[in-house]
């Protein structure tokens, strides 16, 4: 016999037959109902979800754990196999850079900071290196380790000591609002036509990424583009899209447009005249033609709101903005010459010109403005230890030191590489691919640094 129960507090009574035809249809609207196919796909989705989290731990586990133990066998010197014996040692440094670079490239998946795993990875390669050297058993080990080390030191601190002045000098053209000028200028071009907005900073990032690096210009870029179009993100977006296109295609033109041109420099590979003459025109193609194809794919996106869109109070522009834009570019364009007329090392020349602009702005008190707002809003209160600082000191806090990290720890590792003759055989092993066509091995390199980082390939490609 079937019982109903209604109620924990009801007795149990026998069901009456409308009672049970009501269940039994209720049964069969539930049996055709698609509960089962939403449990299934939420099922699905927990076992895929699972299944990413479990790839990513596993990814990060392995590459981390190859770290460690290749740091062990250093620190103990055993097994000797794995120390001593040249082609293992070659075969482990390339092994360790590779998986390194995988889990740069899975930076977003695995959640770990690239800068990070460089920084590791460099020590780790140099520890493994100095075991093969054995610096402290020989005396001849050790002047074939310091000598190694020494010239990868001196190779990477040219380009880390370019790099830094010349970030901190272009936060602080952004810190002192030089660049509002620009914004300024962008606003009310696009005020009527916002369509205009793409074609301008995409030719603002190609020449802009000229001058200072082209990540810095890209982030720059990326700042006028939240001021001039807060309110459409997909229109922002879109544009974003074409300055990352624009300010790489504007930087290999140039010298000091990219940390691989500037490298080439430092090394003397290449002229500033040489570069911009040969180099331009492709660049120029690579950076505009794209601009037609992202302008037609993303034009529906920016119309749409124009109607709604609220209007944008340019940025104010004051003397100090422009006399410090105007200053900045100056400094940075001295480098190149005073290199071509003297010969100085493009770092020392980029230290002079941060020194420079940094003196300046204080004998002409261009912060004078920055101090005023900040006692407009309360700002003066600072910390006792720290002060108040306004200008190029205060700009210097904002720099990314991540980015420049990241390269040293790639640079490092490279320059480990060069020494255990790794970048000599994968050089040697590229001539015989492309059977000594300068054309071929350019195609090869281009199509190898959209999986890989250029500036390791540039830093073995150097050689050739």
């Amino acid at each position: 016999q079937l019982y109903f129960i209604s109620s924990p507090v009801r007795s149990a009574r026998p069901m009456t037959d409308n009672t049970m035809a009501r269940v039994v249809a209720l049964g069969e609207d539930r049996a055709m109902s698609p509960v089962e196919p939403v449990q299934m796909h939420c099922t699905g989705d927990k076992a895929l979800k699972h299944a990413h989290t479990t790839t990513r731990r596993v990814t990060k586990i392995a590459g981390l754990a190859l770290f460690v133990i290749i740091f062990l066998f250093s620190f103990f010197g055993w097994p000797s196999t794995v120390i001593e014996d040249e082609t293992v040692h070659r075969k482990i440094l390339a092994a360790l850079f590779l998986t390194g670079i995988i889990l740069v490239a899975l930076e977003d998946v695995v959640r770990l900071d690239k800068s990070a795993i460089m920084l590791v990875l460099a020590s780790v390669m140099w520890t493994y290196h100095a075991a093969f050297c054995h610096p402290l058993r020989s005396l001849e080990g050790h002047e074939e380790f310091s000598s190694e080390l020494g010239k990868g030191l001196e190779d990477v601190g040219k380009v880390i000591l370019f790099l830094l002045p010349a970030m901190c000098l272009v936060e602080s053209i952004d810190h002192m609002k030089g660049f509002a000028v620009v914004t300024r200028f962008i606003v009310r071009c696009t005020k009527e036509k916002p369509g205009r907005l793409m074609p301008i900073v995409c030719v603002l990032a190609f020449f802009l990424s000229s001058l200072i690096d082209n990540l810095t210009a890209t982030i720059v870029c990326i700042k006028i583009l939240q001021r001039v179009v807060p309110h459409n993100q997909d229109w922002r977006h879109s544009c974003g899209g074409l300055v990352v296109v624009a300010a790489n295609a504007g930087g290999a033109w140039s010298p000091i447009g990219d940390v691989t041109t500037t490298m080439l420099w430092v090394q003397h590979k290449i002229s500033t005249a040489g570069i911009v003459v040969w180099t331009f025109l492709p660049s120029f193609v690579a950076g505009v033609v794209p601009l037609f194809g992202i302008w037609w794919q993303a034009k529906r996106c920016g119309p749409k709101c124009e109607d709604e869109a609220p209007e944008i109070d340019p940025p104010v522009a004051s003397r100090n903005s422009k006399v410090v834009l105007v200053i900045g570019i100056l400094c940075i364009l001295m480098v190149p010459v005073v290199k071509m007329v003297t010969g100085l090392p493009p770092y020392l020349g980029m230290m002079m010109a941060l020194g420079v602009f940094w003196l300046v702005s204080e004998m002409a008190d261009l912060a004078s403005e920055e101090e005023e707002e900040d006692e407009e809003t309360g700002h003066e209160v600072q910390d006792e230890l720290h002060g108040h600082k306004v200008g190029v000191p205060a700009a210097l806090r904002n720099v990314d030191l991540s980015s420049l990290l990241f390269f040293t720890g790639v640079l490092m590792g490279v320059s480990a590489l060069e020494s255990a003759e790794v970048l000599a055989n994968y050089s040697e092993f590229m001539r015989r691919v492309t059977k000594g066509s300068d054309m071929l091995l350019a195609v090869l390199i281009g199509v190898s640094s959209a999986v890989v980082d250029n500036v390791p390939l540039v830093q073995a490609s150097i050689e050739m």
